[in-house]
């Protein structure tokens, strides 16, 4: 079975997706643009979309986790994959009319438009409107290279995702049902024709869950 897995914020390439890069020996783990070695850029998302719609165009499936589900439907918005897996994708965009979702991106979107922001203030700030604490840490210099990345790719529902085509798509979405957010957007993909599942016990982090891999084949073979 050869899959496609495109990572989110945190690990990349196979690190991302420990168990999976075992349960699916044939699979591809891409380094999207940006990340690894390659310095953030405005472009990073849009090309890393491309190059995913080029890679999983004949592929079993694409696997996106978080803001890579985010450019993995985006993706599929290009190039209809077979299937799509979205674990705990963060297309609040599609959920803005819901709570949790809207209050969410009302306490993150002053913090993307201010520009007067250093990469440190950034990183405090997003951190504190997240997770509502309070306190200042200092950033080490890979959180300061992830806060520049996260301020130039910008605010996960600023980029442009089809419903309609999304709707076309044969698509899996896993939760781990610990935040009401990602709920809310699973119910918005559920009402776009997307299939829902919880894993519970492992927070954002699904792919973790040691039953995460078989419904993502069960899925897949299924189509």
């Amino acid at each position: 079975m050869r899959l496609v897995f495109a990572h989110g914020s945190g690990s990349v390439g196979r690190d991302a997706f420990p168990l999976q890069a075992i349960a699916f020996p044939d699979a591809e783990f891409p380094t999207l643009a940006g990340y690894g070695d390659e310095a953030p850029s405005v472009g990073d998302v849009a090309a890393a979309a491309q190059s995913l719609a080029m890679l999983s165009a004949q592929a079993d499936g694409l696997v996106g986790f978080s803001y890579g589900g985010v450019v993995a439907a985006m993706a599929a918005c290009l190039e209809q994959p077979r299937t799509l897996v979205l674990i705990e994708p963060a297309l609040f965009q599609l959920a803005r009319d819901r709570p949790a979702s809207a209050s969410l991106m009302a306490r993150l979107e002053p913090i993307y438009l201010d520009a007067q922001l250093t990469d440190a203030a950034f990183g405090s700030a997003f951190s504190r409107a997240l997770t509502g604490d309070a306190e200042e840490h200092a950033l080490s210099p890979e959180a300061l290279r992830a806060s520049r990345r996260q301020r130039l790719h910008g605010a996960p529902w600023r980029h442009p995702v089809d419903p309609s085509a999304l709707a076309a798509t044969r698509t899996l979405v896993l939760t781990g049902g610990w935040r009401d957010e990602y709920e809310e957007v699973a119910a918005a993909l559920v009402a776009l024709g997307a299939r829902h599942e919880v894993l519970p016990g492992h927070g954002h982090r699904v792919m973790d869950h040691p039953d995460c891999s078989s419904r993502i084949r069960a899925f897949v073979e299924r189509g």
